[in-house]
């Protein structure tokens, strides 16, 4: 299930900010990221480097022509549109900001957008916007209402940042979770275990601590783990991944009792990456007593 409600941005203290300099945001994993911070605990949400689409909806990866906007810190973004290497003086900032509409950032949000710097530019040549890489000091580089409207000299370019804080996202929830080996173990694919009696996340890692959620969750009660009526569970067959979940139903075939189940099959793509492909109903021996 995803949660729909509003998320804290995620201070990136919880992981190493270079880890977010690197990682391969072509790879298509668009809202279900996760990643493990320092304590081994599991996150999801929206970190610096994230892309803002045209639709209002946020990507951890690129979607060639969809990027409306870069995060950096606390749900502001830098702008894409707005983007251009062309410095020009205070009093045509200004001008171009009445035509468009929109303010300059304040030198608060520039100082933040410099904290941030190299992970937006990471991001920025991922989508080919090599040429609008943001400069060293930004502050200095940049125009601040602050230092258009006091008319400071000499040329400077323009950004322009916005802010989603009042967006809703449809971010899988997995925070403060830890993860453990699947069993048996499938390798590159992990449980995250939530509240007793949830459904686990299945992750797949990706490189750098991060995370491809996938689409379906496995039921694991850990009071009972032989009992196939209530349990699931997620093994390799061939070229596919398969999590198969209990209904809740169960039937005979003689005197042998069976659990009706629901089989979600995944296969790599090109990336790598296992992707949902069918879903059938199955079945499993559920005798009447569990050892």
């Amino acid at each position: 299930m995803l949660d729909t409600k509003p998320y804290n941005f995620i201070i990136v203290c919880i992981m190493d900010m270079l880890d977010l300099t690197t990682v391969d945001r072509t790879i298509p994993i668009g809202i279900r990221r996760a990643w493990r911070g320092d304590t081994g605990m599991i996150y999801s949400g929206i970190l610096p480097g994230d892309y803002l689409l045209k639709d209002n909806s946020f990507s951890a990866s690129t979607i060639w022509g969809q990027e409306k906007g870069i995060f950096f810190d606390n749900f502001d973004y830098l702008i894409l549109d707005q983007l251009t290497p062309n410095a020009v003086t205070a009093s045509e900032a200004l001008g171009y900001c009445k035509v468009v509409g929109m303010e300059l950032p304040s030198r608060k949000r520039l100082e933040a957008l410099e904290k941030f710097k190299r992970i937006v530019n990471h991001s920025l040549r991922t989508i080919g916007k090599h040429d609008c890489q943001l400069l060293s000091n930004v502050v200095q580089n940049y125009w601040s209402k602050e230092a258009a409207e006091i008319g400071e000299p000499g040329y400077r370019r323009i950004v322009i940042t916005g802010y989603a804080g009042f967006m809703l996202f449809n971010i899988p929830n997995i925070q403060g979770v830890r993860i453990k080996d699947t069993s048996p173990r499938i390798p590159g694919i992990y449980i995250a275990d939530q509240h007793y009696e949830d459904a686990s996340w299945l992750l797949q890692d990706i490189g750098l601590c991060w995370y491809y959620v996938l689409e379906s969750r496995c039921r694991h009660y850990s009071d009972a783990p032989q009992d196939m009526r209530r349990n699931g569970r997620c093994y390799i067959k061939g070229n596919n991944l398969i999590v198969e979940n209990p209904t809740g139903d169960v039937f005979y075939k003689g005197t042998e009792r069976y659990a009706r189940t629901i089989k979600d099959y995944f296969t790599m793509d090109n990336y790598g990456i296992y992707r949902k492909t069918d879903s059938i109903e199955g079945s499993v021996l559920a005798p009447e007593t569990e050892k």
